[in-house]
């Protein structure tokens, strides 16, 4: 992990099982700060200033369940792990319906006690994502700059070095996706 405090925001309305996630993820990061929220004013009032590197979620709240949570961390917070833990996602259907929209992992909080291998599995992967998305992103840079030089060059007329301008070109579009 890094050298900074592991954020984790946690939305649960109970407080025993806010105080046995907060137990089990200090086993996992001892190193963590939380922020947390019970209902769904607190949560999209906190969430964004917070900027988590992990949410945990239970599915039933008061007003508002825990699919909802999840597609509001995907449209504010879009590469941020988010692992249900709740008594209620034993129905198979349910558990698909939250992997497919986009969450990271699930446990039964009478499981509880596998949240910091849980926790270690879905941060390794998480890893995994950021590099080849900082990959993905140091290919469209390298693009747009010999695009941009390609495009100055022939604006300026400098077309002495017309090979040095297609081999750019080349490099380009042998980089798009």
């Amino acid at each position: 992990m890094k050298d900074e405090a592991f954020k984790v925001f946690i939305l649960e309305d109970m407080p025993e099982d806010m105080a046995l996630n907060k137990r089990q993820v200090r086993k996992y990061n001892p190193s963590v700060l939380f922020a947390s929220a019970t209902n769904r004013v607190e949560f999209e009032a906190k969430l964004v200033d917070f900027q988590p590197d992990l949410v945990l979620s239970d599915y039933n709240l008061p007003d508002m369940n825990g699919l909802e949570a999840l597609l509001y961390v995907r449209e504010h917070l879009d590469a941020t792990p988010f692992i249900f833990i709740t008594g209620i996602l034993n129905d198979e259907e349910k558990v698909a319906d939250t992997i497919l929209n986009g969450a990271s992992g699930y446990l039964l909080k009478e499981n509880i006690k596998n949240l910091p291998e849980l926790l270690a599995a879905v941060m390794e992967k998480h890893q995994g994502v950021l590099a080849q998305k900082e990959k993905e992103w140091e290919r469209r840079r390298n693009n747009q700059l010999l695009l941009q030089k390609g495009i100055a060059a022939l604006r300026n007329g400098e077309l002495n070095d017309l090979e040095t301008l297609i081999r750019d070109l080349q490099e380009v579009s042998d980089n798009l996706p």
